[in-house]
């Protein structure tokens, strides 16, 4: 996959890091663009951000300030691939529960349940790199908690890269 980095774009050395751990656990290949119509191009936003799915023309990657972490460029490269929030698949409701009144003003769609997403057979993953934390867009200072496991026993989240299911998932769609 051909990607682009915009000029004047932040975040280079975390860009390159992802990139790298594609190469090393995935069959992905992301070479930098020469003239290809359909590319990647990573460019600094007002946010951390992607479209899901790869539109066979510029799929625009915001990596703007606050987001220059390899996890949350491996996150946002992902949603690229086709991969939605994990607490989005269909069954998220026998793992998670959503405490909706304590998610912000106007981002709750964040949460809201993806009928077509296809996890290929593999567990629920509360560790994914795809999963949000506990208290993302939680209201207040400290942020009240937004999601929360029904057993107790699982941490939710982690922006260190890559969990064991995420390269499984990945490995399957794109048959390495």
């Amino acid at each position: 996959t051909p990607f682009l980095l915009a000029p004047g774009s932040s975040g280079r050395s975390a860009i390159d890091e992802a990139i790298a751990d594609f190469h090393k656990y995935t069959c992905l290949r992301f070479t930098p663009r020469t003239n290809e119509e359909a590319y990647i191009k990573f460019y600094q936003g007002s946010g951390c951000s992607s479209p899901v799915g790869y539109s066979g023309y510029v799929n625009e990657i915001s990596i703007g300030q606050g987001c220059g972490y390899k996890s949350i460029v491996i996150h946002e490269i992902m949603h690229s691939l086709g991969f939605y929030h994990e607490q989005s698949r269909p069954d998220r409701d026998d793992y998670v529960e959503i405490v909706w009144d304590n998610i912000e003003s106007g981002m709750r769609y964040n949460f809201d349940k993806q009928s077509n997403i296809d996890s290929l057979g593999t567990p629920y993953d509360y560790r994914s790199v795809m999963h949000y934390g506990g208290t993302a867009f939680g209201i207040g200072r400290p942020a009240r908690v937004t999601i929360k496991a029904k057993d107790k026993e699982h941490v939710i989240g982690q922006r260190s890269g890559f969990s064991q299911i995420d390269l499984e998932q990945l490995n399957l769609r794109y048959n390495c």
